[in-house]
């Protein structure tokens, strides 16, 4: 039988003033006092290091009366008030506590004490052993078998036997004792003469307060004490009662809320800063000093062999490359780093052109030895950005297994709001470390050397520290996942994702480089017709690209009406709204946008795409981002395909350029109205559900119940604009953005919007609700368990609490479906795999996913990818797959 865990209750009320007073004339270099918060932080560093608690709380007096006070009004009426200076630290050491990662508990109405009792009491019914941190003797009433008293700052214990050795009663008596002798501290009256040492030996030798009253004539002889005795009967029962630890208080922590995390050690890093504790702000960022650092370079088959064993054996490690660049698919390996415990880190250099007088091994022996422990799946990997090396080892014939975790993800996951989940990001927030960089070791600009020109020791300590802190942040970031709940989706979603997102990053997309090549001069001979056609119109030649010229010739020299001015006072707008208003009054603007258009797609797809073309492959090869969007969507770079304008013709003719390998067909498979649908399964609106369900038309469903028209009479105008407030309702579009959008009155909008909600009422209950529980928990989660933090819910800022609400109603939808989309994807490559197609999946993009397909398997795979897809998970309204099948990805969207 497994032994019971421990759990700490920690009386911070009462640490608060012995740390108060047990150090003086503490303050930061601007005045503010800080003595009692560094008394404090002592204490609860020496409880977490001295004890390992596997729980802990701390628990504070609420400012105001408590129940006692009902009881009797002189209640503690003869307490000074806090000193100034520890009340202004109060705030200050809940913030350590916080960093600390340990749970504060306080009630109004109740004192610490009452909530230590209550859960001493909840602990030890199941099956907790209780230890309470404080000096206060009033713990001693709460002492059993399972619950002790330890007092840090004496370092002394007291337990059922002390108790029974020092006074001769049992812990449980000790309530009769107080309930005697009172306590001047907090104004219990107790009996008059009578202190502790006399009262613990009236309970000695008549068992309690009722026992005493029961042999009352046997004290006659003391006649002084048994007149106080007999006085005071109602005095000693109010006094038992005020000093009796209340054990029964109404809480609302589970035992689980008092399981301790990982120190948040950036937070106390920079807390310890703010308050010029020097000597903790070093302790919590030690991690950066190298001297507590392990790395070795290993470069003997003989180390490595044991090395490849000792992983092996551990059954977990980071594992990291080192490469001559940033492409996966061009970078040549360089070196592999791993790690598998703290503070340590190995390097093997593969590739190094500056070895001094060491023996580089043979780069097919390094692979020999490690190829057999990175593809057993058996052992568990975690990486930083892994994908990556997933690409590199796969191109030198190493197919990753058992990948578990991310910490990049990982990172994105806990907090996708923020920008940048780099390891040096990670490694100074959860350690205060600051790591070494690029630079540091290769140098910069002009001077900057390749790393396989890195000296092998400078190589080493770069990348066996990168594994080592990739290994650490693991081991912090995992508890974090698991403490967020986060842990279904990183192993179900994000994690089984990275190696197919690999593979198509390998696989990659034919381009036809004459078809870029031919829109490539096709684009240039119209930028430059529409460039001599606007020199033609503004009566002269200038720099069409310049704000400032073009400002001029459109409003000063052709005399139009200026629409808005640039932050700068001298300074004329010329964005798109600017010039999309002015071409309904003139010719030159609707040139200017045209030639803006081009110039954009011309530079940013048409040229980029063939410059991206991979050398030895012909084919494009995008990375695919899982740790940009707040909402989880995939993003890619390199190039950005899900910016390429769909609605445009010329969108589509870039889209010709994508083409399948011979003998094979590309194959989109759309998802229809995903975000509709989940609207209809969150909201649990019956018309939409019904719709859903029938196949309508949404949209023309929608014009039905918006406009109140009958069946047969909703123009195509009717079904657009219906089209726009159904998505816009997704997005939060108020009746000012939708009039502005559909050309009408914001009354007319307003009318619309009012008759959606009337109609589609589960809709409205939906919002509402989900901005009401966002409200309360500055969080918000999709179906599949991804949070997302919006503080800005209860701003005071109008804008930014309009953004918040309007992102908690979309989160649900769009993250959602971004999650649909992956679990798809992730099950389409396993049903590809179990039945050894040889169709690939390529790309995806929004919606969209992107097949090549041999000839003779396109039927086959259509029939698959609609099992699966419309199938991923059960919704109360069915998913719908849209296919279309082409030479080229615009006649597969067809």
């Amino acid at each position: 039988m497994a032994a019971p865990s421990t759990i700490y209750l920690i009386d911070g009320s009462a640490f608060l003033y012995r740390a108060f007073h047990a150090i003086r004339s503490l303050a930061t270099s601007k005045g503010h006092p800080t003595n009692a918060t560094f008394g404090f932080t002592r204490i609860l560093l020496k409880l977490l290091k001295d004890k390992h608690p596997p729980y802990a709380g701390v628990f504070f007096d609420v400012k105001g009366p408590t129940f006692r006070h009902k009881m009797f009004d002189e209640y503690k009426a003869n307490r000074p008030p806090m000193p100034e200076e520890l009340a202004i630290q109060i705030p200050d050491i809940k913030k350590v506590v916080k960093a600390l990662n340990i749970p504060i508990i306080e009630k109004e109405g109740y004192e610490a004490d009452d909530l230590v009792g209550t859960y001493a009491r909840i602990a030890q019914e199941q099956e907790f052993k209780v230890v309470m941190v404080t000096g206060d003797k009033d713990f001693i009433q709460l002492i059993t078998d399972d619950c002790t008293l330890w007092d840090p700052m004496k370092d002394t214990v007291t337990d059922r036997s002390n108790v029974k050795a020092d006074m001769g009663i049992e812990p449980e008596q000790f309530i009769d004792v107080l309930g005697l002798a009172g306590d001047t501290a907090d104004n219990i009256p107790g009996v008059k003469g009578v202190g502790v040492k006399t009262a613990v030996k009236l309970i000695v030798d008549y068992g309690s307060i009722s026992g005493i009253y029961d042999n009352l004539d046997q004290l006659k002889k003391k006649k002084k004490l048994h007149e106080n005795l007999t006085t005071s009967k109602e005095i000693v029962d109010l006094s038992r009662d005020l000093a009796a630890i209340d054990r029964h208080v109404d809480v609302e922590h589970s035992l689980d809320d008092f399981k301790l995390q990982e120190f948040d050690t950036r937070k106390a890093f920079e807390l310890f800063q703010a308050f010029e504790f020097k000597t903790l702000a070093t302790e919590f960022s030690q991690k950066a000093d190298k001297s507590q650092k392990n790395y070795t370079m290993v470069h003997t088959v003989a180390d490595m062999e044991n090395l490849a064993s000792e992983l092996e054996r551990n059954g977990l490690f980071a594992v990291d490359t080192e490469t001559t660049g940033l492409d996966p698919m061009q970078a040549d390996l360089v070196g592999i780093s791993f790690s598998y415990q703290d503070d340590t880190g190995f390097y093997i250099p593969v590739g190094h052109t500056n070895t001094g007088d060491i023996q580089m091994p043979e780069k097919q022996e390094v692979l020999r030895i490690f190829k057999p422990l990175l593809e057993n799946p058996d052992i568990a990997k975690v990486g930083q950005n892994i994908k990556y090396d997933f690409i590199i080892l796969a191109r030198y014939g190493i197919d990753i297994k058992g990948i578990v975790f991310d910490t990049m993800i990982a990172s994105h996951l806990l907090n996708p709001g923020t920008r940048g989940h780099g390891l040096d990001r990670i490694a100074m927030n959860l350690f205060g470390h600051k790591m070494v960089s690029y630079e540091e070791v290769t140098g910069k600009g002009k001077d900057q050397i390749g790393f396989q020109e890195v000296p092998l020791d400078l190589a080493t300590d770069y990348a066996a520290e990168d594994a080592d802190l990739t290994f650490m942040a693991y081991g912090v970031l995992k508890k974090q996942i698991e403490d967020k709940g986060l842990t279904p989706l990183m192993e179900t979603i994000e994690v089984p994702l990275i190696s197919v997102l690999a593979n198509m990053e390998m696989a990659g997309i034919r381009m036809d480089t004459d078809v870029l090549d031919q829109m490539s001069l096709e684009f240039a001979q119209e930028l430059k017709t529409l460039e001599q056609n606007i020199y033609e119109l503004a009566g002269e030649e200038f720099n069409i690209n310049s704000s400032q010229q073009l400002g001029v010739i459109l409003f000063e020299k052709l005399g139009l009406k200026t629409v808005k001015k640039t932050k700068k006072k001298t300074g004329y707008s010329t964005d798109v709204q600017v010039l999309t208003q002015l071409a309904e009054t003139h010719e030159m603007p609707e040139k200017l946008l045209r030639y803006r258009t081009l110039g954009k797609l011309k530079s940013t797809y048409v040229d980029a795409l063939a410059s991206l073309v991979h050398p030895d492959t012909g084919r494009i090869h995008t990375s695919f981002n899982q740790t940009i969007t707040v909402t989880g969507r995939l993003s890619s770079s390199n190039p950005n395909l899900q910016n390429i304008p769909i609605r445009k013709p010329e969108g589509k003719k870039i889209r010709q350029a994508f083409i399948p390998a011979d003998g094979c067909t590309l194959i989109s498979a759309d998802y229809s109205q995903i975000e509709l649908r989940l609207l209809a399964h969150c909201a649990e609106d019956p018309i939409l559900i019904e719709s859903f369900q029938n196949d309508e038309d949404i949209h023309t469903r929608t014009a039905l119940e918006v406009f109140q028209v009958l069946p047969g009479l909703v123009t195509d105008e009717m079904r657009s604009q219906a089209k726009s407030i159904n998505f816009g309702i997704i997005y939060g579009m108020s009746a000012f953005r939708l009039s502005n959008e559909l050309g009408i009155s914001r009354k007319m909008a307003g009318i619309y919007i009012d008759n959606y909600f009337k109609r589609y009422a589960g809709v409205k209950k939906f919002i509402d609700k989900t901005i009401e529980q966002t409200r309360e928990t500055c969080e918000v989660s999709t179906l599949f368990g991804r949070k997302r933090r919006l503080d800005d819910i209860r701003s005071s800022n109008a804008n930014l609490r309009n953004f918040a609400q309007r992102a908690a109603v979309n989160t649900p939808i769009q993250g959602s479906a971004a999650d649909l989309i992956k679990l798809a994807m992730i099950k389409m490559q396993t049903a590809l795999s179990t039945e050894k197609m040889e169709s690939k999946m390529l790309l995806s993009v929004h919606d969209e996913i992107i097949f090549e397909s041999p000839d003779q398997e396109k039927d086959k795979l259509m029939a698959m990818a609609k099992q699966v897809m419309e199938n991923v998970t059960p919704l109360k309204v069915p998913l719908k797959v849209n296919f279309g099948a082409g030479a080229n990805w615009a006649e597969a969207e067809h």
